[in-house]
């Protein structure tokens, strides 16, 4: 390296000219690299492939016992309203958390699933009362669980195992209120069966994750 205003040869980590003593500049850094183009569909974390391996192995157990239930003993296809709750539950948790696509098509797909299983309940029941006394009800408990899971795991008040204890409880909560909705809709009464029998497994998964995380905590003492 040679000073650039008299010429003379600076030995390296000098901070200034032997010959002038005027200062040294470092060279010129390598220019930047372009920066990296950015993809429409992003890689998932790991820890949010886990979440989604989970929670969708949560969504499954209910659907097929519903779907099981429902050929067994009823056989009137009211399984296929749980089934579409599940998906839309899972559309509109698993790919946020997963965050494959842009926050805004994310949001069209969540609307999109909601809206498709709003279809598919009209073209059941063929009538539009059930817009206030079975979707609208349904939609706003929707709406407040699933806000309540975000702010209570994004403010880290619920965490690690406990998460998937939440999400169980309020897939617990939701099963419930489906069954008592569409009961009150379709008889008039409420006869809880099916989401009880759910409920039972749910509470289990929710003792295992609560004895895990019961253990994690000991054995880090």
């Amino acid at each position: 390296m040679y000073c650039s205003h008299c010429g003379t040869e600076i030995p390296d980590g000098v901070t200034a000219c032997p010959g002038c003593h005027a200062s040294v500049t470092s060279a010129p850094a390598e220019a930047a690299a372009p920066a990296e183009k950015k993809k429409f569909f992003n890689e998932p974390s790991k820890k949010s492939k886990s979440f989604a391996a989970i929670f969708t192995a949560l969504l499954v157990f209910p659907a097929t016992l519903s779907v099981a239930i429902d050929l067994s003993f009823t056989r009137t296809t009211w399984a296929g309203y749980v089934v579409g709750a599940m998906l839309v539950i899972w559309v509109c948790t698993v790919l946020p958390a997963l965050k494959i696509t842009p926050a805004p098509v994310t949001a069209i797909i969540c609307f999109m699933a909601i809206v498709g299983y709003v279809f598919f309940i009209i073209q059941k029941i063929g009538i539009a009362t059930w817009l206030y006394q079975a979707f609208l009800p349904m939609f706003v408990l929707a709406a407040a669980l699933f806000a309540a899971a975000v702010a209570l795991i994004s403010s880290k008040t619920v965490k690690g195992l406990h998460i998937f204890s939440l999400l169980s409880a309020e897939a617990v909560i939701y099963l419930v209120a489906l069954e008592a909705t569409l009961d009150n809709f379709h008889h008039g009464f409420v006869d809880l069966r099916w989401s009880l029998i759910i409920s039972c497994a749910f509470v289990s998964v929710i003792a295992v994750f609560e004895a895990f995380s019961y253990i994690g905590r000991i054995n880090k003492k």
